[in-house]
C-alpha cells in the first residue's frame, strides 16, 4: 500500500455561518461524502470515504497552534502536552528534538520503508535558512529527520515534486522558470509520485495564510482549487493500491467570525480504493501510529 498526507494548515470544521468552506464548490469531496458536507462536527462513513472530526486542542488549555499541531501530527507526540502550551510557527528546541526522535519519516526508514515530501524548496529558501532568517518548519524537520531529499526547482519543473500553491503562480512571480499548471494537473503529478514511495506528504498552508488575512473571495477561490487538486490525484490513484488522508492542524479559515486559529476539530478525511481496517483517529496525536500500523 501506498499512503499519502495531503496536509492544510489552518482547515477546521466550522458552522454553516462565516464559513467559506460552505461558499466554495466542492464537487470532487462532494462526490466522496454524498454531499456538501466538509463542514460541521459530524462523522460519515461512505462507501471507501471517511469524515471523522479530530480534536486539535489536545487537552491543553488555549488556542491550538501550528508548532505542536504539526509536531504533533507527524510524531504521534502530544507536542503541546510536552511543552506545556500550544506553541505558533516553528518547532522550539525541545519539539525539534522531539521531532528528530519519533517523526513518521525516520520511523518509517527505521524499519526499511521509504517517505517522500512532495513539496519544493527554492535556492531562496535555503539562503534565508542559512543566514537564520527562517527556520525550518516541523514539516521540514520531519522529512530531515527520515533523511528524504528534498525537493527543489529541477524537480518541480520535471513535474517530480509540488508547490505550495498548486498551480507555480509564486514561483513563477519569483522569477523561476517553471511551467504555469493548473490546480488538476498539480494533483495528478502528485498521484503519480506517491506511486513511487511507501508514504508522502504534501503541505498546503495558503488555508492559513488566507485565514489569517480574511481574504472571503480568495479563500472561496483556494478551496475551490483544492477539490480541483483532488479530483486530479483521484483521478490517478482511483485504479492503485493507495489510501490517503487529508487533515489539518487547527481551524482559521472556516470561521470569518473569528480572526485567528479556532478551537474547532478538524478533518480526517480519508479513502482508499479497496476496504482496509482504518484506525480509530479522535486526536491529532492518533494520526502518525494509525499510518504506521496502516503500512506494517
Amino acid at each position: 500500500m501506498h499512503f499519502v498526507m495531503i496536509f492544510l494548515d489552518g482547515f477546521g470544521l466550522g458552522s454553516e455561518e462565516n464559513n467559506p468552506i460552505v461558499t466554495a464548490r466542492t464537487p470532487n469531496i462532494d462526490h466522496l461524502l454524498g454531499g456538501h458536507l466538509i463542514w460541521g462536527d459530524r462523522s460519515i462513513v461512505r462507501g471507501q470515504a471517511r469524515l471523522t472530526p479530530l480534536e486539535a486542542t489536545l487537552g491543553v488549555h488555549g488556542i491550538p497552534q501550528s508548532a505542536t499541531g504539526q509536531t504533533t501530527l507527524w510524531t504521534g507526540v502530544n507536542a503541546s502536552k510536552v511543552l506545556g502550551y500550544h506553541l505558533n510557527a516553528y518547532p522550539n528546541d525541545k519539539l525539534a528534538h522531539v521531532i528528530a526522535e519519533k517523526s513518521i519519516f525516520k520511523q518509517l526508514v527505521d524499519r526499511g520503508q521509504q517517505g517522500m515530501f512532495a513539496n519544493t524548496f527554492t535556492p531562496q529558501y535555503e539562503q534565508l535558512v542559512a543566514s537564520g532568517k527562517k527556520r525550518h518548519s516541523a514539516s521540514t524537520l520531519s522529512a530531515m529527520a527520515g533523511r528524504v531529499k528534498l525537493r527543489r526547482i529541477p524537480d518541480l519543473r520535471a513535474g517530480r515534486a509540488v508547490y505550495y500553491d498548486m498551480t507555480n503562480q509564486v514561483p513563477r512571480e519569483m522569477g523561476e522558470d517553471v511551467p504555469l499548471i493548473s490546480a488538476e494537473q498539480a494533483g495528478q503529478n502528485l498521484g503519480r509520485l506517491a506511486l513511487g514511495y511507501d508514504f508522502t506528504l504534501y503541505e498546503m498552508f495558503l488555508t492559513d495564510v488566507f485565514g489569517h488575512k480574511q481574504r472571503w473571495e480568495e479563500s472561496v477561490q483556494l478551496i475551490e482549487q483544492i477539490d480541483e487538486f483532488l479530483g486530479g490525484f483521484l483521478r490517478v490513484i482511483q485504479n492503485e493500491d493507495v489510501a490517503w488522508l487529508l487533515t489539518s492542524d487547527h481551524g482559521n479559515i472556516e470561521d470569518f467570525a473569528i480572526k485567528g486559529h479556532t478551537q474547532n476539530r478538524v478533518p480526517a478525511l480519508s479513502w482508499s480504493n479497496r476496504p482496509i481496517e482504518w484506525p480509530r483517529w479522535t486526536t491529532l496525536e492518533d494520526v502518525t501510529p494509525g499510518i504506521l500500523e496502516l503500512l506494517s
